[in-house]
């Protein structure tokens, strides 16, 4: 079986044929899109912005040892305001918590706080951005301001409580080198009366303690190094590593002071044993004087840090009410909503499209069976033009299973209908086929039943006999026969009494005249030129045996008589696969015709149906195509040539005397 491949054009004719599908999964998706929308909560968006400073007063107690970087120091900041300890506060702030609450459910309420707060650098700036979200506006906005505010708070409360940390210390190193001064003195005091007449000698070539630079640098480097072993204690455990660090380093400057102690001492040692006591006693009244002092001096500086009202962190922007929700976005939705529909639309039309065995084009049926397409017969509701809608809407009128089934010889009874012309254009195909010297004989059958093999047999007849021709129509159809009901003519005698030799041909052959009688319009017979060139051969009676009565000789001898009697004959025949008649009868014909109708039935089938035929050695003509949409058509092609035909039948009309 050959491969059908699909181009540009035939992806063009699925989503034609496919439309509704499309359309509906759009609508769908849309719609389901929009709900999910507006069913979800909205929540809102606010931020408050806060400024973080780093302020040098007159205590200057720690500046100089802490390195100042503003990329990490701003980071930790922003983490530390969506900590659990800020979250804490907040919501005691907010009446979430109380103190008498269970404390898992006061940590719950706090983690819950911290998923509604973001908090995140401005750029390179030394300011915090801090985003609240909730599903209430007010509720957001006041969330981003009362974090903004206990920051802010704790932020000033960490600040006092390192001052007052650091003042404590120096309080405590003030009243002991004050202890250590009033006992230098009190010993330099009491050496001097003991020995009186020790007179202290000019040392000025000596290097003295008091005033040698490298002492004075260590005494000092001491004195730092202790004051910020202060200061990260308030922070951190005696095991922290820069707390063991910065004892290391306490200890090498205390190695080297002695080192330079012992090396000035050493100078010393020509001065007698008094002499040595005396300026030993001095060095340390003046050590420890100088220790005091500037103990003290720290120590009003620590007090006047700890008295200052100023704030390192300010609140420069407060949250404002949002007016409009960040979730969900609506655009957005709908958007994807419109492309997630048309995708999803698109998709399902061509899954449907590739569960369908159906052929969907005309030039796929010619390259599956290899056989022209002989005709093309559009659906009837073509003939109803822009009132096929409106007629849907309208409560019809019951009309009797005759008329309904009269109807269906639209060549007769709408002769200028673009359903008229396509049986008209199948009847032109036929001109070319076959032999001229004598009649053809022709079987017209399909795959599978409800094809509408028999509308188009009896069509095909009218207007073969409308042309001049003279027509023979023959039910041979003997499982459900239709040829008698469709021109309300009797069911016997028939073609069964002619092959079973009860009666000749000659004698239930039905004419015009046999036509009016049945029950059509007098004036529609009289109209229709050429309908006297139809004669019509019911099936008669159904026999208990159908092939074995169309296969007996007699059978042959008949279509040889009819050829020389009719330039066509046309026999209606069962469906292919399901019985074998039709294969009987084109093997005693000239001809074949099979009747396949689009989007219905499965490709196989009609496969089946030719290769069936063919291996009966029956000739198969072509192919009609029957009860043609729109989407089956590659263009417009024939639809604009119906559209001719239907207005020019309306111009005739409306031009004709009333």
């Amino acid at each position: 079986m050959p491969k059908i491949e699909m181009n540009l054009s035939d992806y063009l004719r699925v989503i034609r044929k496919r439309k509704r599908i499309i359309i509906l999964s759009f609508v769908l998706v849309l719609l389901s899109t929009l709900y999910y929308t507006f069913k979800q909560t909205r929540i809102y968006q606010t931020s408050s912005t806060v400024k973080i400073e780093q302020r040098k007063s007159v205590a200057e107690i720690l500046t100089e040892l802490i390195t100042w970087s503003p990329g990490d120091e701003m980071a930790s900041q922003a983490n530390l305001i969506s900590s659990y300890q800020i979250m804490e506060k907040v919501a005691e702030k907010l009446n979430l918590i109380s103190q008498d609450m269970n404390p898992i459910d006061r940590m719950a309420r706090a983690k819950g706080l911290q998923g509604q707060i973001s908090a995140a650098q401005v750029g390179n700036t030394n300011m915090i951005s801090i985003s609240a979200v909730s599903s209430n506006p007010r509720q957001a906005m006041e969330l981003a301001n009362t974090v903004a505010l206990v920051y802010v708070e704790t932020h000033f409360e960490n600040k006092k409580q390192e001052a007052s940390n650091v003042k404590s210390f120096v309080k405590t190193q003030l009243d002991y080198y004050l202890s250590e001064l009033q006992k230098g003195e009190a010993a330099l005091q009491k050496f001097r009366q003991d020995n009186p007449l020790v007179v202290e000698r000019d040392t000025k070539s000596l290097p003295p303690m008091e005033t040698d630079s490298r002492l004075s640098r260590l005494k000092e480097e001491i004195v730092n190094l202790e004051l910020e072993l202060a200061a990260l204690k308030s922070k951190y455990t005696e095991e922290h590593p820069e707390i063991k660090a910065l004892k290391r380093r306490m200890e090498k400057t205390n190695n080297d002071f002695a080192v330079a102690v012992n090396q000035i001492t050493a100078q010393q040692k020509a001065l007698s044993a008094k002499e040595i006591e005396l300026l030993q006693l001095k060095r340390n009244v003046t050590i420890a004087e100088d220790i005091y002092l500037m103990f003290k001096q720290k120590y009003e500086e620590a007090s006047i840090l700890e008295a200052e009202k100023a704030q390192d962190v300010t609140i420069v922007e407060p949250a404002s009410l949002p007016s409009s929700p960040i979730k969900p976005d609506i655009n957005f939705n709908i958007m994807i909503g419109l492309f997630s529909g048309l995708l999803i639309g698109l998709i399902m039309a061509f899954v449907v499209e590739s569960f369908d065995t159906t052929i969907g084009r005309l030039d796929d049926i010619e390259e599956l069976i290899q056989v022209p397409v002989l005709g093309v017969i559009p659906n009837t509701s073509l003939e109803k033009g822009k009132r096929g809608l409106k007629n849907k809407f309208i409560k019809r009128k019951k009309i009797s299973e005759k008329d309904a089934v009269q109807k269906k010889l639209i060549a007769l009874f709408t002769p200028t209908s673009p359903v008229a012309e396509a049986y008209k254009s199948l009847r032109t195909h036929l001109d070319y086929i076959g032999d001229k010297k004598e009649g053809m004989s022709i079987v017209i059958t399909s795959a599978t039943p409800e094809e509408g093999k028999t509308q188009t047999v009896a069509n095909l007849g009218i207007v073969l006999a409308q042309s001049g021709q003279k027509v023979l129509v023959v039910g041979a159809d003997f499982r459900k026969p239709m040829i008698y009901r469709l021109f309300g003519l009797k069911k016997s005698p028939g073609l069964s009494e002619v092959l079973i030799g009860k009666l000749s041909w000659e004698k239930v052959v039905n004419n015009v005249t046999d036509i009016l009688l049945g029950g059509f319009e007098y004036e529609r017979i009289l109209k229709s030129t050429g309908i006297e060139n139809l004669n019509i051969i019911t099936c008669g009676e159904n026999p208990p045996n159908p092939a074995e009565l169309l296969n007996f000789p007699q059978f042959s001898d008949l279509v040889k008589e009819l050829k020389q009697e009719y330039d066509v004959i046309l026999f209606d025949s069962p469906p292919t696969l399901p019985v074998t008649d039709s294969a009987v009868l084109g093997t005693k014909t000239d001809g074949v015709i099979l009747v396949y109708q689009a989007g219905r039935t499965p490709r196989q089938a009609l496969i089946r149906a030719k290769t069936q035929l063919e291996n009966v050695d029956a000739k198969i003509w072509g192919v009609v195509i029957n009860n043609v949409k729109a989407d089956f058509m590659e263009d417009d092609t024939y639809y604009q040539r119906y559209r001719y035909y239907r207005y020019y039948g309306e111009e005739k009309k409306s031009q004709s005397p009333d």
